[in-house]
């Protein structure tokens, strides 16, 4: 860069615009604001499938009764096994087609006079519903055989959130942060609309799958973008009160879901509002600090002078854009295998492995409990609508207890308290008699409180944990390990609670004791220089190593 300014003094002098512009509160603020407020919408599509996925009673479709103009409860308690007493995957096998001869009571009378026949499985059912089609579960008949089906609604956009979080990664840092945002936020308009007006189950499924790639590169785009602009001071209050906008979206769709109680009418309702997302895609600025590390130094300091006219760059002759020499071309294939050897190294040595190993179980519990809780719903409450409301509002107070405990107490502490309140929360829920819904919505909340704040806890404890050579994949991959707990969480919940309703909390309590148990063993950091190289590591002190003897220690 012969005759341009050092790349060091061009950061440098970034940095003294960005600080003054920091100065000017209603910036700053205005580009939280835009950053954070697609939360909201993130939110909404992942616990939506909670209010139109709902399962209303069902019995087996008998086409024969049906043209006769019985009743429902007339077919359903005639061809039920169950009568009106509870859904059903079976029927009862008369023969319909003389049973269609007579009225009702004759009918009746005649079954009463018969013994039992045999049940044979449904091929087609009818649904109790005010209006018909209300929910993606009698629109496309996802029970019985069909029920990992209606898991696969909340899957599908957790393992998108899964795909976007590695292809709009790669994106903002190939071609800008702001190109992510504005390609996700396009992806969010067209999917938002088109899920709500497939006509077949499988495309639905793709537009959701889609829906959960644009959250990740909303999210991670525009959380990049704040924390570039951010100066020191402000970075870690912003960093903290970003993610508020979820708990505000839990609050909201409970309104917009009781407005709305059809599925295709409430997917509209969330998918509407996603235009102003063409507000945020006009205003939020690209980084320049990214613009800066492309060689676009001129692009870098307009972003500025867009907002401060008084900031004076440095001279036009120092400030032209250089493009970046690019090193020699890397095939795909030594790409793939050099990830592959990074995340091997996470496992180089046994202090490694005993590490990231108790990382991806913490984080995988965190995430199964968190959404676990979420989607169990009916079983905590006898209003969903209330419950994910409190919900919203217990998640809320939740991003800051951690930043509170953390100031008295070490990461192990904080991380072990929090997990152990959970589970011990979960755990009784076992014991409350099913008929107290108050008290069990009051236990699940607690239960949900805690596992959120400890979210917080254990990114900080694993970015310390482990040296610079290796903390981005252990945080990187750790957060991979905790999507599959929330693919895996909606099968937890309508497979195994299909069998007891308090199966799924039974089964995240017992982990969350286990986690709490588990984070004992590791070493505090607080306190504590980060480590550069496994030498670091391998230098260490016994007392930090994992170990059960680090359950004695807290300091």
């Amino acid at each position: 860069m012969s005759g341009n300014m050092p790349e060091e003094l061009e950061v440098e002098k970034i940095d003294e615009a960005l600080e003054r512009l920091n100065q000017r509160r209603w910036w700053i603020w205005g580009i939280f604001i835009l950053a954070s407020s697609p939360g909201v919408f993130n939110a909404y599509h992942i616990m939506v499938s909670l209010f139109f996925n709902t399962v209303p009673p069902y019995w087996c479709r008998i086409p024969e009764l049906v043209d006769t103009h019985w009743t429902n409860d007339q077919i359903r308690n005639i061809s039920s096994p169950m009568g009106l007493a509870a859904s059903s995957c079976y029927m009862n096998s008369w023969n319909y087609t003389y049973l269609a001869t007579m009225d009702y009571k004759s009918a009746l009378q005649f079954v009463a006079s018969q013994p039992k026949p045999s049940e044979s499985p449904c091929t087609q059912f009818m649904y109790d519903e005010e209006v018909p089609y209300s929910s993606t579960v009698s629109q496309w008949d996802l029970v019985c055989d069909n029920l990992p089906l209606k898991s696969n609604i909340q899957s599908s956009i957790a393992i998108g959130k899964f795909v976007g979080g590695f292809l709009f990664g790669f994106i903002a840092d190939k071609y800008g942060r702001k190109s992510s945002f504005v390609l996700a936020s396009l992806t969010y308009i067209i999917m938002g609309p088109l899920a709500a007006f497939s006509p077949s189950y499988w495309l639905f499924i793709v537009a959701r799958f889609f829906l959960g790639t644009a959250g990740s590169g909303c999210y991670e785009s525009a959380y990049t973008i704040l924390t570039e602009v951010a100066s020191k001071e402000r970075r870690a209050v912003l960093g903290c009160v970003f993610n508020m906008s979820y708990p505000i979206g839990y609050m909201t769709l409970s309104l917009i879901a009781l407005m709305f109680p059809t599925w295709r009418s409430l997917q509209i309702a969330i998918s509407l509002p996603m235009l102003l997302l063409c507000v945020h895609c006009w205003f939020l600025p690209e980084s320049p600090r990214w613009l800066l590390t492309q060689g676009r130094q001129i692009e870098a300091w307009a972003v500025i002078k867009n907002v401060d006219k008084s900031v004076v760059p440095p001279l036009s002759e120092d400030i032209t854009n250089v493009q970046r020499e690019e090193g020699p071309f890397v095939p795909l294939y030594k790409r793939i295998f050099d990830g592959f050897r990074k995340l091997f190294g996470l496992f180089a040595t046994a202090e490694l492995c005993r590490r990231i190993c108790i990382c991806y179980m913490t984080w995988f519990v965190a995430a199964l409990s968190y959404y676990v809780l979420a989607l169990n719903a009916d079983n905590f409450s006898s209003n969903r609508y209330i419950y994910m409301a409190l919900s919203g509002l217990v998640e809320a107070p939740s991003y800051v207890l951690p930043l509170i405990i953390l100031s008295w107490f070490g990461r192990k502490f904080t991380g072990s308290l929090l997990f152990f309140v959970s589970g011990v929360s979960l755990i009784t829920i076992l014991f409350i008699s099913a008929e107290n819904k108050l008290m069990i919505l009051i236990v699940a909340l607690l239960g949900r409180f805690a596992d959120s704040a400890v979210f917080a806890v254990i990114i900080l404890h694993t970015s310390e944990l482990f040296p610079t050579c290796n903390r981005n994949t252990a945080i990187g991959t750790s957060l991979a390990v905790s999507q599959l707990g929330s693919i895996f969480a909606p099968y937890v919940v309508d497979i195994m609670g299909r069998y007891a309703w308090y199966i799924p909390s039974t089964l995240c309590g017992g982990l969350a004791l286990f986690s709490a148990l588990l984070i004992l063993l590791l070493p505090e950091t607080r306190n504590r220089p980060l480590m550069d190289t496994i030498q670091d590591l391998k230098k260490a002190p016994k007392r930090d190593r994992v170990s059960i003897r680090n359950c004695c220690y807290f300091s």
